[in-house]
């Protein structure tokens, strides 16, 4: 059963994806798409790139959001910390159709 907090788990992936592993580019994605959903966005497959333990983290973010509640305000210095993970992750924002 799934124990975390909102604020454990967007802390937990914050940490995930400012570091050097294999799931930090999904760790970010989860994150910044659950955030700014129009420029980011989770490719599904990548999650299972996760542990079991950072795999709950994510579903726990997205609940967050499901529940109206955005990522960035159940943390400290939220916005501050999302801003600068959209710059470090910006090579993965999503290309819209038609985009000139």
């Amino acid at each position: 059963m799934n124990t975390f907090s909102p604020k454990q788990s967007v802390e937990t992936l914050l940490t995930v994806a400012n570091g050097y592993s294999g799931a930090s580019a999904i760790a970010a994605q989860v994150l910044l798409s659950a955030w700014n959903s129009s420029d980011f966005a989770v490719p599904i497959a990548e999650l299972a790139l996760l542990d079991g333990d950072n795999y709950q983290h994510a579903l726990n973010v997205i609940t967050l959001r499901y529940q109206g509640k955005e990522p960035h305000s159940v943390i400290a210095h939220g916005e501050q910390k999302f801003r600068a993970l959209s710059v470090e992750w910006s090579h993965l924002e999503t290309q819209r159709k038609g985009a000139v």
